[in-house]
């Protein structure tokens, strides 16, 4: 007997046309996470038990472990065994953005120029945002940020990439944007993604772009973050174009992606 989609949070069966992209499983992940926004279950939360996820959505048990597996996976949920346990919402981080935008982009044949164009049409946008809707808190995160590149500048290896990083995703949050503090991580993954050289002399003068760019933040100068946030970007990729052109041209890898994200969440 074959299993049924079922309309969300009333156990009525569905006609299999409607489960939609995916299969069953990725239907039923659909049904419950709005079955789980309608009835104001927060992160943390827990769901149902399997035998009532089960009776609700008219589904085997395999199937339904399936659902959860994929929802598991994409960081919707957590699962704990044992009593006491089962699962529970969960708040989704931007690795699994990341995880997913890296795979697209690998098989579209993007590059580290791509993901550098997208960067400099997207932050200084982003930076504009940051300065005017920057709180305290999040210029407190930004001075530290400054503190720890300067630190970073004469130490070997890529202390002071990740920390040049670290920066990008904190103007990101200061947007208090949700989308682009979502997305803005996955591409500075990417850009880590492959080996390439700051320019000479650069982490000082990148430093010292940086402290403009925090300047107009405080400021609340809104064009002032997006000419800073514009100037760096095309410093760089000039720099790139010239001298490291190989690196510009070299092709963006899901594998290398998922992992520099997932070192990231550790």
């Amino acid at each position: 007997m074959g299993e049924r989609g079922v309309s969300p949070g009333t156990g009525t069966a569905q006609r299999p046309e409607a489960v939609g992209w995916g299969g069953l499983p990725a239907h039923i992940a659909r049904r419950i996470i709005a079955d789980a926004h309608a009835r104001g279950v927060a992160p943390g939360e827990p769901l149902a038990d399997e035998s009532r996820l089960i009776e609700q959505y008219g589904v085997s048990r395999g199937t339904l472990r399936e659902a959860l597996r994929l929802l598991s996976f994409l960081g919707a949920i957590t699962i704990k065994a044992g009593p006491g346990g089962g699962a529970r919402l969960s708040n989704p981080g931007p690795a699994v953005v990341g995880s997913a935008l890296g795979m697209v982009v690998q098989f579209r044949g993007a590059t580290l120029r791509t993901v550098f164009e997208a960067r400099s049409a997207l932050e200084p946008g982003i930076a504009s945002l940051a300065a005017l809707h920057r709180t305290d808190d999040d210029l407190a995160v930004l001075d530290r940020s400054m503190t720890a590149l300067r630190a970073a500048e004469e130490l070997p290896g890529y202390a002071y990439a990740e920390q040049s990083g670290l920066f990008h995703n904190a103007v990101a949050e200061a947007s208090h944007n949700d989308v682009l503090a979502t997305v803005v991580p996955a591409l500075v993954a990417m850009t880590s993604t492959v080996p390439w050289r700051y320019p000479r002399g650069g982490r000082k003068e990148l430093t010292g772009r940086i402290a403009v760019l925090i300047a107009a933040i405080r400021d609340r100068d809104a064009p002032g973050a997006a000419t800073a946030t514009a100037a760096m970007f095309q410093w760089v990729m000039d720099d790139l174009d010239r001298n490291q052109r190989a690196a510009l041209e070299s092709r963006i890898l899901w594998p290398d992606v998922d992992a520099g994200l997932a070192a990231r969440a550790r």
